[in-house]
């Protein structure tokens, strides 16, 4: 009689794999979305906020600036024209930012953008149009003035309101 030996190890636990997704990636999965097909807003607005931060701010190449809403309005639009996003770069340029670099394709015309983003939880909190070198650092400037001034809202209690919005952390009680 041959003995059956159990070689498998009864202790060890099935490993999963879960998938983590860049911040790079939700760029580029977000901007294959714009294939150039007429599509509803509501079949991307899962990819969409998933990549806007809920404070997010920005300004456009024409020096608008726009929030979260503005911007959902705005890639609505760009949806329902059939754009088409092409040649996407990503550039890490720090700790919390990245260059970002696309160009869209809408009604037979080519528009190469650029935006330093800040990136905050693995979202964009903030997008600021960059044209050249001197648009590059003043964008910079502001991104990191915008952080100072996001921390100073959080680390003061007394401070209610913050470029529009109320502190989570503020006292509203004290502040009448």
């Amino acid at each position: 009689m041959s003995a059956i030996t159990n070689n498998s190890n009864s202790s060890a636990k099935p490993t999963t794999t879960t998938k983590r997704t860049t911040f790079k990636q939700k760029i580029r999965q977000y901007a294959a979305l714009f294939d150039g097909s007429n599509k509803d807003f509501s079949d991307i607005e899962s990819a969409f906020d998933d990549l806007y931060h809920d404070d997010f701010l920005g300004t456009e190449s024409n020096g608008e600036e726009v929030n979260k809403e503005t911007k959902k309005q705005l890639d609505e639009k760009r949806l329902a024209a059939g754009a088409k996003v092409t040649h996407v770069a990503y550039t890490r340029t720090d700790w919390n930012k990245a260059l970002v670099k696309y160009h869209l394709e809408i009604d037979g015309k080519s528009i190469i953008s650029k935006y330093l983003v800040t990136i905050k939880d693995k979202k964009v909190i903030e997008a600021q149009y960059v044209n050249g070198f001197a648009g590059m650092v003043k964008a910079a400037w502001v991104s990191d003035f915008h952080l100072i001034r996001r921390v100073q809202s959080y680390q003061h209690v007394d401070k209610v309101v913050f470029e529009g919005y109320v502190s989570p952390f503020a006292d509203l009680t004290a502040a009448k």
